[in-house]
Protein backbone atom coordinates (compact mmCIF):
# COMPACT_ATOMS: atom_id res chain seq x y z
CA UNK A 1 0.00 0.00 0.00
CA UNK A 2 1.38 3.38 -0.97
CA UNK A 3 -0.21 6.79 -0.92
CA UNK A 4 1.33 9.98 -2.21
CA UNK A 5 0.24 13.51 -1.53
CA UNK A 6 1.50 16.95 -2.39
CA UNK A 7 1.07 19.45 0.43
CA UNK A 8 2.63 22.90 0.35
CA UNK A 9 5.33 21.80 -2.12
CA UNK A 10 6.28 18.84 0.06
CA UNK A 11 6.01 15.46 -1.60
CA UNK A 12 5.08 12.85 0.97
CA UNK A 13 4.73 9.13 0.43
CA UNK A 14 3.07 6.90 2.99
CA UNK A 15 3.81 3.18 3.22
CA UNK A 16 3.72 0.34 5.72
CA UNK A 17 6.67 0.19 8.11
CA UNK A 18 7.46 -3.41 7.12
CA UNK A 19 8.40 -2.19 3.63
CA UNK A 20 11.10 0.07 5.14
CA UNK A 21 12.65 -1.87 8.06
CA UNK A 22 15.55 0.57 8.28
CA UNK A 23 13.17 2.98 10.08
CA UNK A 24 11.98 0.48 12.70
CA UNK A 25 14.22 1.73 15.54
CA UNK A 26 13.34 5.40 14.96
CA UNK A 27 9.60 4.68 14.96
CA UNK A 28 10.01 2.75 18.23
CA UNK A 29 11.83 5.75 19.75
CA UNK A 30 8.99 8.05 18.65
CA UNK A 31 6.39 5.70 20.16
CA UNK A 32 8.34 5.60 23.42
CA UNK A 33 8.75 9.38 23.47
CA UNK A 34 5.00 9.90 22.93
CA UNK A 35 4.06 7.36 25.61
CA UNK A 36 6.27 9.15 28.10
CA UNK A 37 4.85 12.53 27.07
CA UNK A 38 1.36 11.19 27.76
CA UNK A 39 2.37 9.87 31.18
CA UNK A 40 2.09 6.21 30.20
CA UNK A 41 4.51 3.60 31.45
CA UNK A 42 6.98 2.79 28.74
CA UNK A 43 10.46 1.58 28.00
CA UNK A 44 12.21 1.57 24.66
CA UNK A 45 12.56 -2.22 24.93
CA UNK A 46 8.79 -2.55 25.38
CA UNK A 47 8.09 -0.28 22.40
CA UNK A 48 10.48 -2.32 20.23
CA UNK A 49 8.78 -5.53 21.35
CA UNK A 50 5.28 -4.17 20.63
CA UNK A 51 6.30 -2.70 17.28
CA UNK A 52 7.43 -6.14 16.07
CA UNK A 53 3.73 -7.07 15.96
CA UNK A 54 3.17 -4.22 13.48
CA UNK A 55 5.47 -5.68 10.84
CA UNK A 56 4.04 -9.18 10.78
CA UNK A 57 1.72 -10.42 8.07
CA UNK A 58 -1.45 -9.62 10.07
CA UNK A 59 -3.61 -6.69 8.99
CA UNK A 60 -3.80 -5.12 12.47
CA UNK A 61 -1.73 -3.89 14.27
CA UNK A 62 -0.11 -1.89 11.48
CA UNK A 63 2.17 1.14 11.44
CA UNK A 64 2.32 3.46 8.45
CA UNK A 65 5.22 5.84 7.91
CA UNK A 66 5.53 9.10 6.02
CA UNK A 67 8.61 9.68 3.90
CA UNK A 68 9.87 12.85 2.30
CA UNK A 69 12.54 12.03 -0.28
CA UNK A 70 13.40 8.79 1.55
CA UNK A 71 13.64 10.58 4.91
CA UNK A 72 11.34 9.40 7.71
CA UNK A 73 9.16 12.35 8.78
CA UNK A 74 6.20 10.77 10.60
CA UNK A 75 4.18 7.72 11.53
CA UNK A 76 0.76 6.53 12.64
CA UNK A 77 -0.48 3.17 13.89
CA UNK A 78 -3.71 1.21 13.78
CA UNK A 79 -4.11 -1.14 16.75
CA UNK A 80 -6.84 -3.32 18.20
CA UNK A 81 -5.44 -3.67 21.74
CA UNK A 82 -6.64 -7.26 21.91
CA UNK A 83 -3.06 -8.34 22.58
CA UNK A 84 -1.74 -8.02 26.13
CA UNK A 85 -1.07 -4.46 27.07
CA UNK A 86 0.06 -2.81 30.29
CA UNK A 87 -1.96 0.29 29.36
CA UNK A 88 -5.71 0.04 29.86
CA UNK A 89 -7.59 1.42 26.91
CA UNK A 90 -10.95 3.11 27.50
CA UNK A 91 -13.97 0.96 26.78
CA UNK A 92 -16.00 1.78 23.69
CA UNK A 93 -19.29 0.58 22.26
CA UNK A 94 -17.73 -1.24 19.30
CA UNK A 95 -17.25 -5.00 19.74
CA UNK A 96 -13.80 -4.97 18.11
CA UNK A 97 -12.56 -1.39 17.93
CA UNK A 98 -9.52 -0.39 15.93
CA UNK A 99 -7.65 2.57 17.37
CA UNK A 100 -5.64 5.24 15.59
CA UNK A 101 -2.53 5.61 17.72
CA UNK A 102 0.95 7.10 17.79
CA UNK A 103 0.41 9.85 15.24
CA UNK A 104 3.74 11.63 15.11
CA UNK A 105 5.30 14.17 12.74
CA UNK A 106 8.78 15.65 13.13
CA UNK A 107 8.32 18.91 15.00
CA UNK A 108 9.96 21.12 12.37
CA UNK A 109 7.63 19.70 9.67
CA UNK A 110 4.31 20.09 11.47
CA UNK A 111 1.46 22.20 10.03
CA UNK A 112 2.32 21.13 6.48
CA UNK A 113 -0.29 18.40 5.97
CA UNK A 114 1.87 15.39 6.84
CA UNK A 115 -0.37 14.40 9.75
CA UNK A 116 -3.41 14.68 7.49
CA UNK A 117 -1.72 12.45 4.91
CA UNK A 118 -0.97 9.84 7.58
CA UNK A 119 -4.54 9.93 8.94
CA UNK A 120 -5.98 9.67 5.41
CA UNK A 121 -3.73 6.69 4.65
CA UNK A 122 -4.79 5.01 7.92
CA UNK A 123 -8.47 5.60 7.10
CA UNK A 124 -8.01 4.17 3.60
CA UNK A 125 -6.20 1.15 5.02
CA UNK A 126 -9.05 0.62 7.51
CA UNK A 127 -11.65 0.98 4.74
CA UNK A 128 -9.81 -1.64 2.68
CA UNK A 129 -10.18 -3.98 5.68
CA UNK A 130 -13.93 -3.35 5.72
CA UNK A 131 -13.93 -1.29 8.91
CA UNK A 132 -16.68 1.26 9.44
CA UNK A 133 -15.07 3.41 12.14
CA UNK A 134 -11.85 4.24 13.95
CA UNK A 135 -11.30 5.25 17.57
CA UNK A 136 -8.62 7.25 19.35
CA UNK A 137 -7.89 8.81 22.72
CA UNK A 138 -6.67 12.39 22.73
CA UNK A 139 -5.55 14.87 25.33
CA UNK A 140 -3.64 17.80 23.89
CA UNK A 141 -4.80 17.51 20.29
CA UNK A 142 -8.57 17.10 20.62
CA UNK A 143 -9.24 20.22 18.51
CA UNK A 144 -6.97 18.89 15.74
CA UNK A 145 -9.05 15.73 15.45
CA UNK A 146 -12.41 17.49 15.80
CA UNK A 147 -11.53 19.71 12.84
CA UNK A 148 -11.02 16.50 10.87
CA UNK A 149 -14.43 14.99 11.68
CA UNK A 150 -13.70 13.03 14.86
CA UNK A 151 -16.32 13.31 17.60
CA UNK A 152 -15.85 13.04 21.35
CA UNK A 153 -17.78 10.01 22.57
CA UNK A 154 -16.79 10.25 26.23
CA UNK A 155 -14.14 11.44 28.63
CA UNK A 156 -12.13 9.16 30.90
CA UNK A 157 -8.70 8.75 32.48
CA UNK A 158 -5.76 6.95 30.90
CA UNK A 159 -2.36 6.83 32.57
CA UNK A 160 -3.68 9.24 35.20
CA UNK A 161 -4.57 11.90 32.60
CA UNK A 162 -7.97 13.03 31.41
CA UNK A 163 -8.50 11.89 27.80
CA UNK A 164 -11.23 12.29 25.21
CA UNK A 165 -12.31 9.05 23.60
CA UNK A 166 -13.11 9.93 19.99
CA UNK A 167 -14.46 8.13 16.93
CA UNK A 168 -14.83 8.80 13.24
CA UNK A 169 -16.99 6.97 10.73
CA UNK A 170 -15.27 5.83 7.57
Amino acid sequence: MKLSAVKKDIRISVCALESKPEFFAQVARWHHQECERQGLKSTLALRLQRLVMHIRESAIPKTLIALQTDQLVGCVSLVDYTYRSSERMPKVTSASPVWLSNLFVEENLRHQGIGNSLIDAAKNYALDLGLEELWLSATDYTDYYQKRGWEIVRRTKLGGRQVNVMRVGL
